[in-house]
């Protein structure tokens, strides 16, 4: 069986295809991942908080100091999404003329008005399914976190030496984010994951306010994921990471 990290990983380089940064199979919350946090991914792929270049007071209570000035770029709130797939999965829409029958064959609520299969012939297939809008944050240019890591780097040693050398560093500095979101990872040749929807998202392209997706439950393999209140779920991440080898270097 494969470790969670090593999944992480996989789906991670399988969904490389997309511009958005690096997918993340087990979506932290925007509580924990946002822009301006740094922090590490351990070995069990879990996010680690070290400090929040937002939260000035924190900083200093754990001996870092302030960086520059940040600049953050005003957030996108209205961003519309279809099926995010690997660049090796094929859609392919299934013919519902059989009516209710195909529908609850797929045990997908009769209400979908669309049902598609996405499968791959050889490799990784994934997909990830996001309600809109999906939100994008992110800072402006990267010379002041490297200038900030740079001038801490004693400190970032000093308290957590062990993880640094570990697992290295990341600085957010951008995410994707949503409020529900379903992913699905799979490696059989042939094997069809099925996903309704309330309107043919593959003809408009997206799937807008008031289009629901459902996923089959004849399907193994998902993860979903809804948050409440203000929070959302971080589906892709960009940002910085060093390695320590005698100093800290950008390897990312």
């Amino acid at each position: 069986m494969k470790s969670q990290s090593k999944l992480d990983l996989e789906y991670a380089e399988t969904m490389e295809n997309h511009p958005f940064g690096i997918a993340l199979y087990r979506p932290p919350s925007t509580s924990e991942v946002r822009p301006g946090i740094v922090g590490y991914f351990d070995e069990f792929g879990s996010w680690n908080t070290i400090a929040d270049l937002a939260d000035l007071d924190g900083l200093q209570q754990k001996g870092l100091s302030l960086p520059e000035e940040l600049v953050k770029a005003p957030a996108d709130n209205g961003i519309k999404w279809g099926p995010k797939v690997s660049s090796n999965t094929k859609a392919t829409k299934i013919d519902l003329s059989a009516g209710v029958y195909v529908v609850l064959l797929f045990r997908i609520p009769v209400t979908a008005s669309a049902v598609y299969s996405y499968q791959v012939d050889q490799d990784v297939g994934a997909i990830l399914l996001t309600s809109a809008p999906v939100t994008h944050e992110r800072y402006y240019y990267a010379t002041p976190f490297k200038n900030w890591l740079a001038q801490n780097a004693t400190v970032l040693l000093t308290r957590w030496r062990d993880e640094v050398k570990e697992n290295g560093i990341w600085i957010i500095t951008s995410t994707f984010s949503t409020k529900k979101c379903a992913i699905n990872m799979w490696t059989k040749r042939g094997r069809g994951i099925k996903v309704g929807f309330s309107a043919d998202v593959m003809g408009a392209g997206n799937i807008g306010p008031g289009v629901d997706w459902y996923r089959s439950h004849t399907d193994e393999g998902w993860g979903e994921y809804s948050a409440e209140g203000d929070t959302q779920y971080v589906v892709f991440f960009g940002g910085l990471k060093f390695r320590f080898n005698q100093g800290f270097r950008k390897v990312r």
